[in-house]
């Protein structure tokens, strides 16, 4: 019995080895154009005109977890099944916070930042994403 439960235990590392990739190269950034286009500031820095404070905001965001049923084979096993985990579109998050600034009255949002974050689901981690920032009205500006 132990040397079957041996011989399964290495037959199951090796389907999940380590297997050569290509290089990968993997560029993240944010365009906040559309915001500036509508007289709109976003900025990881602070501030230095006049300006009242308006409020704090934070968007936590979690893709959607949707479950993937397997399929049977022609030889009666199963194959795929599973839980499977969404795009974890951040752009979405930064017009949440965009839209609450605004209807707060904010025209600008100083000390923005992206924070990843993580969930237990079960028995799966789902990766998140924290944006947050200080809300302004800036009063120097025309």
């Amino acid at each position: 019995m132990k040397t079957l439960l041996l011989l399964l235990a290495v037959i199951f590392v090796g389907c999940v080895s380590t297997k050569p990739s290509d290089e990968l190269i993997y560029t993240t950034g944010f365009d906040f154009s559309e915001y500036t286009e509508n007289g709109f500031l976003i900025t990881p820095e602070a501030y230095l005109g006049e300006y009242q404070s308006i409020g704090l905001i934070t968007v936590t965001l979690w893709p959607k977890v949707v479950e993937e049923k397997g399929r049977q084979t022609a030889s009666g096993g199963y194959v795929g099944g599973g839980w499977l985990i969404g795009d974890l579109n951040v752009e979405k998050a930064i017009d949440q916070l965009y839209t609450r600034a605004d209807e707060m009255g904010a025209d600008a949002i100083t000390k923005f930042q992206i924070i990843g974050t993580e969930r237990e689901n079960g028995t799966i981690i789902v990766p998140g994403a924290k944006i947050s920032g200080f809300a302004i009205k800036r009063t120097d500006i025309e």
